[in-house]
């Protein structure tokens, strides 16, 4: 009988070492915990943060690790709780594409904090190597399921990487690590009916990924115990989760010398991954229209999105709330508003989005116009945009995206977006703070204490 990929990857977590990796992982890791710790730092301020962090502090506990920004240090796995939740609040943290868009770097860089804090003195390059890991476990497990069921992989599957990356900080053994993924699946849950309903819960099962997986670590270390056969067993992870279709092989093909943190996408707007090749397609047409002079759209006569039926009836059909969202996380999914907003301001930043009353796209987003081509595949679009002087232009969608791995942010690109969201912080951050963030970041290898990254953020006494 062969061993269940949970014990080869616990293998793989605990016998890797810096040295292994080869440099598309480190940098990959790198640019993934700038963009996530950025995306946190915008995501402070977002709704339902605050009376998390309340709650968590009202219950107060030992002081294990720091709240990002907010002040304070609570027991570990609640510190993962909030900072995690804050990193996902905005739907501008990275996501893996082809894995079905799970986000994995906010649950792995805050687990991955809290017990850096917990263990005290982690070297810079043991924490870009629990990084690594975590986000190429989580990657890895987001390939093998194969079918959408309706799972939000960023809990059900991100908590894997949490628990690897928490536990390789922690200095698990194979066996200990083994029973932490065994640990981490029986807390393994997330659903995407909270994106339908535009729930707060979304962010928070990111936060739970990263809590829970930080306390599988922890009880195993404990020499508490879990399941063994976490993946491929009678009641395992994919015939339980994933029984219309997974593939085991994705879990450990090319292991150790593909970390699948290189395959991440970085956002370059605070919203649904799924709809980002349409707003590409959409500044594209604001510059080639000069809708800059189109007194926010005023001077746009109509706008007419051609996709496929489903996407068509859910987001044009009649009933439908998509062109007037009543919240942020509505209009995060809502692609007359997303669009309207690139076309009306050219621009789809942190504030457009939140900004679910402005006049100006509202008024647009009625006249869209929604088409269905029944021969049109998931993901294409064609958009058509005419001013009232008559100048038009049509656009289709490319393949990829701006961001992702064929596509990338450049460097500059990604810094701008960290010192963006630095800005919507829930409090001021000084220029100089933001600098040293990202220097640390980039050479986090030479630090002695990885969290000297959270430790930047606490507020002046």
């Amino acid at each position: 009988m062969n061993a269940d990929p949970a014990q080869t990857l616990a293998e793989h977590v605990c016998t890797t070492i810096y040295d292994d990796l080869p440099e598309h992982a480190i940098a990959s890791s790198k640019r993934d915990m700038l963009d996530t710790l950025g995306a946190a730092l915008g995501g402070s301020v977002a709704p339902g943060i605050a009376e998390l962090a309340g709650l968590i502090k009202r219950w107060g506990g030992r002081g294990e690790s720091s709240l990002l920004l907010l002040g304070g240090r609570v027991p570990a796995p609640q510190a993962a709780l909030v900072n995690a939740a804050m990193g996902h609040a905005l739907d501008f943290d990275d996501t893996f594409d082809r894995a079905g868009s799970i986000h994995p770097g906010t649950s792995t860089l805050f687990a991955s904090l809290a017990a850096a804090e917990l263990q005290g003195g982690v070297l810079g390059r043991d924490f870009i190597l629990a990084i690594a890991l975590g986000l190429d476990v989580a990657g890895r497990l987001a390939l093998a399921a194969t079918v959408d069921r309706g799972w939000h992989r960023t809990a059900a599957i991100g908590i894997f990487g949490a628990a690897a990356a928490a536990g390789k900080l922690l200095n698990l053994s194979a066996e200990q690590m083994s029973h932490a993924f065994g640990i981490a699946y029986s807390q393994a849950a997330g659903n995407r009916q909270c994106i339908l309903d535009g729930a707060l819960t979304k962010r928070l099962q990111a936060g739970q990924a990263a809590s829970s997986g930080v306390l599988a670590a922890i009880l195993a270390q404990e020499g508490f115990t879990g399941a063994r056969e976490v993946f491929a067993g009678r009641y395992g992870f994919y015939p339980m989760y994933q029984p219309d279709g997974y593939d085991l092989t994705a879990i450990t093909d090319e292991l150790g010398q593909r970390f699948r943190g290189a395959d991440l996408s970085f956002k370059p707007y605070p919203c649904g991954r799924g709809n980002h090749t349409i707003l590409d397609a959409a500044l594209q047409l604001y510059e080639q229209l000069d809708l800059a002079t189109a007194q926010e759209g005023k001077e746009i006569a109509d706008v007419v999105v051609t996709t496929n039926p489903q996407t068509c009836a859910a987001e044009f059909g009649p009933g439908t709330t998509k062109r007037r969202p009543t919240q942020v996380v509505e209009a995060q999914f809502s692609l007359p508003f997303l669009v309207s907003a690139a076309l009306a301001l050219g621009r789809i930043g942190i504030g457009d989005v939140a900004r679910v009353d402005h006049p100006s796209v509202l008024a647009l987003a009625d006249r869209l116009q929604g088409e269905s081509r029944d021969d049109a595949p998931i993901g294409w679009a064609r958009m058509t945009v005419r001013r009232t002087d008559g100048r038009s232009a049509t656009v289709e969608t490319a393949a990829d995206a701006l961001g992702s791995p064929e596509l990338p942010l450049s460097d500059a690109q990604l810094e701008a977006k960290f010192r963006d969201c630095a800005a919507h912080a829930v409090r001021p951050i000084s220029a100089t703070t933001v600098d040293q963030a990202i220097e640390l970041v980039q050479h986090l290898e030479t630090y002695n204490d990885a969290a000297e990254l959270i430790r930047l953020f606490e507020p002046a006494v």
